[in-house]
């Protein structure tokens, strides 16, 4: 039979595990997401800046095939209605500054957006 004071050592360090394991979830970057409808880039703009570590995903939550360029990575894919597509640790492949994203397929009706990379 275990004694109060090592039943209380072992949920001691059950919580101290549990809260450690919470923590360290959290602190993972998220990716940044913009989302493709119709012929707009939602969520690509210069106000939301993606630091170093965070994934670029881009979501096709349109009816219409579109594409994906940033000239300045030599970007360029399609991305299916329903699909999407990811840029891992898009902050690390360029340096910190403002760079647009279009569409080439409806780039002639506006469809672009801005991404902004943060200084580290």
């Amino acid at each position: 039979m275990r004694s109060s004071a090592g039943r209380a050592g072992v949920l001691a360090v059950a919580t101290i595990t549990l809260v450690l394991v919470a923590v360290l979830a959290g602190t993972a970057p998220r990716p940044y997401v913009v989302t493709a409808i119709d012929y707009h880039f939602h969520d690509a703009h210069p106000t939301l800046p993606i630091g170093p570590g965070r994934d670029l995903v881009v979501k096709n939550q349109g009816r219409n095939l579109h594409n994906v360029t940033i000239p300045e990575l030599g970007y360029s894919r399609n991305v299916r209605p329903g699909d999407q597509l990811e840029i891992a640790d898009i902050a690390d492949k360029l340096p910190p500054g403002r760079y647009v994203m279009f569409c080439t397929i409806h780039r002639d009706r506006g469809m672009s957006g801005v991404i902004v990379i943060a200084p580290e």
